[in-house]
């Protein structure tokens, strides 16, 4: 059975490339292009891993949306690979760090950081070991 991906980026390119990419290696994708959207995929049908973008110009921010996963007993779960374009996001990260008083258990929830430009083979590589994870 293939496993499913949920691409939420609001970078289109990414999405479609990334789509085309995990398709060739045997995955379902669906995707999402803002928090709000990417929420609502995940209640109506739990992907098996998601890749998130950490800073979108539309609605909820990649941390806002790994916090509500996190916060959520039904789908808390869910392995997450959390992308970032690391010289754009230094100053949210930051910011983050800040209002969170640092990191702890709930600092940014994620599994995984990966930088834009992604390598393909490190993208399967991380994906294929979350989804082998107990």
């Amino acid at each position: 059975m293939s496993r499913e991906v949920l691409i939420v980026d609001d970078d289109t390119d990414f999405v479609e490339t990334t789509e085309i990419v995990l398709r060739s290696n045997g995955y379902l994708t669906r995707t999402a292009f803002n928090g709000e959207e990417a929420l609502k995929r995940i209640l109506e049908k739990t992907p098996d891993i998601i890749l998130l973008d950490i800073m979108m110009k539309t609605k909820g921010d990649g941390i806002w949306v790994s916090e509500q996963i996190r916060l959520n007993e039904s789908i808390k779960n869910i392995p997450i690979i959390m992308i970032t374009a690391v010289n754009q996001d230094a100053d949210m990260l930051k910011y983050h760090f800040e209002r969170s008083a640092g990191p702890d258990s709930n600092y940014i929830p994620v599994n995984v950081f990966m930088e834009k430009p992604i390598e393909i083979e490190d993208l399967l590589a991380e994906i294929k070991n979350l989804l082998a994870a107990p």
